[in-house]
């Protein structure tokens, strides 16, 4: 198992989405025990050396992260299939937060100084 410096909680407080140094974004049940889902692995993007963070959607249809080419990658919740990928920032995306009520705006963050607020 890879560090895993990013990590955040669902709304619903039941999984927790860890952004693996090995490109992968890897889902914990956090319930009763921290168990591992081994079918939940989200794959596509690369993140070596950074902490780029993932989100949850408000509704829990997608996970969405950053990734060191400055994409932003936003995978199907049920299948974990990309569902949309884009450049986001010139420089690495470091930070992806989706709109808590709003759920077709989503912020995110680069190392080229940047804030976006896609819509």
């Amino acid at each position: 198992m890879h560090s895993m410096p990013a990590v955040t909680i669902s709304h619903n407080g039941k999984w927790l989405a860890c952004q693996s140094l090995d490109n992968q974004v890897v889902i914990f049940n956090v319930l009763n025990r921290m168990k591992m889902m081994r079918k939940k692995v989200f794959k596509g993007h690369m993140v070596a050396g950074y902490a780029c963070g993932v989100d949850f959607s408000p509704d829990m249809s997608y996970l969405i992260s950053g990734d060191a080419d400055g994409k932003m990658y936003i995978w199907d919740w049920k299948s974990t299939k990309l569902f949309s990928k884009f450049k986001a920032h010139d420089d690495v995306c470091i930070s992806v937060l989706w709109h808590p009520h709003e759920t077709s705006k989503i912020a995110s963050a680069g190392w080229d100084g940047v804030i976006k607020y896609w819509d």
